[in-house]
């Protein structure tokens, strides 16, 4: 058995690239962000990804620990977690499959095997918010992806969101209908592994009554 963190709401525990594949990984995705992620995307960025302490990779590496998960699942886990977000270089609906596809172009490059391949794969695709996650790993990186719903900058990120929706010709001037609609996606969205339930199950309630408060304010 491997070491177990201690589970703290404030964990900022921060991740660099632990094999040598990785550290090839992290680069391209780093150059790829930043050459082709196109300027209307204001949350599924770089920033989003990798973050040192709040992005998907390093919340879905401490996640990985606490969970007590084996070092070659963790390193599976970790390159899909590179990859869930670059479809939206090309698309930004149904990216999950374009991810897909470029994470298996670029880790059959340097050395991964098919049956790897494969399995990093699935773990993106199980980051559509359509499909449900059956996997221990897959589970990991989607309570990584929406580790945000339960932590202080919640409302900051959702402003982000809400920015690159109007970057892309979507209307969301009507504040009670966005909060609206961000309200119903917290409360029916459910954290699937332990840690992540201890970690931002309280953070997550927080804001769903900060959501509440808004409303009430607007339609007073």
């Amino acid at each position: 058995m491997g070491h177990r963190l201690k589970i703290a709401p404030n964990m900022k525990l921060r991740y660099k690239p632990h094999t040598p594949r990785l550290k090839i990984v992290d680069q391209y995705i780093r150059e790829l962000f930043r050459d082709e992620l196109p300027d209307g995307i204001k949350y599924h960025n770089a920033d989003h990804t990798l973050h040192p302490t709040k992005g998907v990779v390093a919340v879905a590496n401490n996640l990985a620990v606490l969970e007590n998960i084996s070092e070659h699942d963790r390193e599976l886990l970790i390159a899909a977690a590179y990859f869930h977000d670059t479809g939206y270089i090309r698309e930004y609906e149904k990216n999950e499959p374009i991810a897909a596809r470029m994470a298996g172009r670029i880790l059959n490059l340097i050395g991964y095997k098919p049956e790897e391949v494969k399995k990093v794969q699935k773990i993106i695709l199980a980051t559509d918010l359509e499909v449900e996650p059956k996997t221990h790993v897959e589970k990991i990186l989607c309570d990584a992806d929406l580790d945000n719903l339960g932590r202080e900058d919640f409302f900051k990120l959702e402003g982000k969101l809400r920015e690159g929706r109007r970057a892309r010709g979507i209307d969301v001037s009507d504040d009670a209908k966005w909060y609206r609609s961000t309200l119903e996606f917290i409360k029916r969205h459910q954290y699937y592994i332990e840690s992540q339930k201890k970690l931002r199950g309280k953070g997550k309630q927080k804001n769903i009554k900060g959501l509440l408060k808004k409303l009430g304010n607007i339609e007073k």
